[in-house]
């Protein structure tokens, strides 16, 4: 390791130790005001990860602004690193860290940004070790979602670390990036703007959950995305998972996106695919790793044991790639039984969003779209039906009953 190299690549990356300001702009997440108040916390390690291309590094740097502007941290005392696959080789952190503490950064409490961090083996350990003797030291460490899946380190940094993460874009976000008005809850401004809503909703689910995509309109979305796919199975999933048979792997991601919102089993897919049903499982579990997909298992099975071995349901957690992939545009949503799903998708996002935990229930006849722990959720995209039977189950269950229609997704 050339140390020299490693410090002026280190210069490069944090211009504001000469300018001693930080002035990434950009539009902010939905998800910043919560970050920043993490960073806010005591010593606790703080990790971000997401999908690529969701605005990790945006945030990260956002937050670097934000702590200098209101809690007055020098800009010197700010380190901000992103790491490649060129970049991983023994101590680089250690390095990193001791040229910025030792040569750079002044007296008061230090802010350290390592970006990417998923390319460095043994990262966990590296870190830990600074961590145990420096008290003046909150590090942010940021990455894709496989951060801590199969990772080289004899360290979990269990009880010294705080997870978040960062998915796709909402439906408020595409709005405030595009510069239209977000929906509200006086009604008659919300109804006069129900007709732009119903447009651009489409154009967000085919188009509009990565930032890059919907603030630069020089960019060709739909080779973006496809750019984006290729990545993410010939190079960050082969990353972390050297044996993987690519071409079945992309099969499953295709299969998984064409059958959204509805319930599977690794032995159908299994059979489907004509392959091993271990191979298929374990592919599935990489793709909730790494955030692109999420299981929703049936809350009327109460054990654990027959949630994993009964039915279940999938969602995607990016909706664009999951519409391409198949060679879809648009236009597929125009299909009412395809919009229905691609809806149900959407509010199922929002609801793990904000509540962290979600299932659907089916027992027999009875059956509500999505359960969470005090509240039920039934999701009509077109023709309201009678609704007694899921307000009737809802009371049977002791949760408060919510239907959400297309309209009232909107506000959520």
């Amino acid at each position: 390791m050339n140390l020299y190299n490693l410090e002026e690549l280190l210069v490069q990356q944090n211009p504001q130790w000469i300018s001693k300001k930080i002035v990434e702009v950009g539009f902010e997440r939905d998800f910043f005001v919560s970050f920043c108040q993490e960073l806010n916390k005591k010593k606790l390690i703080l990790t971000l990860c997401g999908p690529r291309r969701t605005g990790k590094t945006f945030l990260t740097k956002q937050s670097m602004r934000w702590l200098v502007e209101n809690k007055r941290i020098p800009p010197k005392n700010i380190c901000y690193f992103q790491f490649s696959g060129s970049l991983n080789e023994n101590n680089v952190i250690s390095a990193i860290l001791d040229l910025f503490l030792k040569k750079y950064a002044g007296i008061g409490k230090k802010y350290i940004f390592l970006d990417e961090i998923q390319y460095v083996d043994y990262w966990q350990d590296q870190i830990k070790s600074f961590y145990d003797i420096l008290e003046d030291v909150k590090f942010v460490v940021s990455g894709s979602t496989s951060l801590f899946y199969r990772q080289k380190s004899k360290e979990s940094l269990a009880g010294r670390i705080i997870k978040c993460n960062l998915g796709a874009l909402n439906f408020h976000e595409y709005l405030r990036f595009k510069n239209i008005e977000e929906p509200s809850y006086n009604r008659a401004k919300f109804v006069s703007n129900l007709a732009i809503y119903k447009t651009e909703f489409k154009k967000y689910l085919a188009l509009g959950q990565y930032p890059e995509i919907v603030t630069n309109k020089e960019l060709n979305p739909k080779k973006y995305i496809m750019d984006l796919s290729d990545q993410i199975i010939n190079f960050d999933i082969p990353y972390f998972s050297a044996k993987i048979n690519r071409q079945l792997f992309l099969s499953v991601v295709k299969t998984l996106s064409f059958d959204l919102a509805q319930e599977f089993s690794t032995n159908n897919l299994a059979r489907t695919l004509e392959t091993d049903r271990r191979e298929i499982a374990e592919y599935v579990k990489i793709l909730e790793e790494i955030g692109l997909f999420s299981i929703c298992y049936n809350a009327g099975f109460k054990s654990m044991r027959r949630k994993l071995s009964g039915s279940k349901k999938i969602y995607g957690l990016n909706l664009n790639l999951s519409l391409h992939l198949n060679g879809f545009d648009i236009s597929y949503l125009n299909d009412t039984r395809v919009f229905g799903k691609y809806f149900e998708n959407y509010v199922f996002m929002r609801i793990l969003e904000k509540y962290g935990k979600i299932e659907y229930y089916r027992i027999g006849d009875k059956e509500l779209d999505f359960v969470s722990k005090d509240m039920a959720f039934e999701i009509k995209s077109g023709t309201k039906t009678d609704l007694n039977k899921y307000q009737e189950l809802s009371l049977e269950l002791k949760k408060k009953f919510y239907l959400i229609s297309e309209e009232e997704a909107y506000l959520i």
